[in-house]
C-alpha cells in the first residue's frame, strides 16, 4: 500500500511539473470584457488568471455576481495585454488568481507589473489555493 502511495504521489507530482513547464498554468489567455448588471451604479473591474481548474474562473465569477446583485456594475475579463490598465472609470478592482507553491499566478503578477499604478483604486485579492498558507496574497500584495 505504502509503494501504491508513493506512485501516486510521484505521478501527481510529475503531472504538475509536467504542466509547470508546459506553460499551461502559467500562460496569459485573452477573453473579451463581459459586463454583468450594465445599468448598476459603480462600476467594478475584475481581472482573474484562469487556473489549471476551473475554481479561480468560478470563484470570480461568483465575486462578480456578488457585486452585480449588490447593485454594482462589473466587467470581467481575464489577465491578459488586453485587459484594462486605465482604472478612471472603476471603483474597484478584484484580481482573482490561482496559487501554486504559495506564489500567485504568472499571469496576474504580469498584469500588475504592467498597470504598475492603481492610484488609490480599492483593491480586493481573491486568491485561489489549496490549504491555509497567506503567502501568494502576501506576495501580490507587495506587489501593488
Amino acid at each position: 500500500m505504502l509503494v501504491l502511495s508513493l506512485i501516486v504521489i510521484f505521478v501527481a507530482f510529475a503531472a504538475f511539473a509536467g504542466l509547470l513547464l508546459a506553460g499551461i498554468i502559467s500562460r496569459e489567455v485573452v477573453s473579451e470584457i463581459e459586463v454583468i448588471n450594465a445599468d448598476g451604479g459603480k462600476t467594478a473591474l475584475v481581472v482573474y488568471q484562469p487556473g489549471f481548474s476551473s475554481f479561480p474562473r468560478d470563484v470570480s465569477y461568483a465575486f462578480a455576481e456578488g457585486l452585480a446583485s449588490s447593485g454594482w456594475r462589473v466587467e470581467l475579463t481575464t489577465a491578459s495585454p488586453q485587459a484594462p490598465s486605465n482604472f478612471s472609470k472603476y471603483s474597484l478592482l478584484v484580481l482573482g488568481f490561482p496559487s501554486y507553491g504559495g506564489t500567485p499566478g504568472t499571469a496576474i503578477v504580469s498584469y500588475i507589473n504592467r498597470v504598475k499604478n492603481l492610484d488609490g483604486l480599492s483593491t480586493v485579492i481573491v486568491s485561489c489555493a489549496g490549504g491555509i498558507s497567506t503567502r501568494s496574497i502576501e506576495t501580490l500584495k507587495q506587489q501593488l
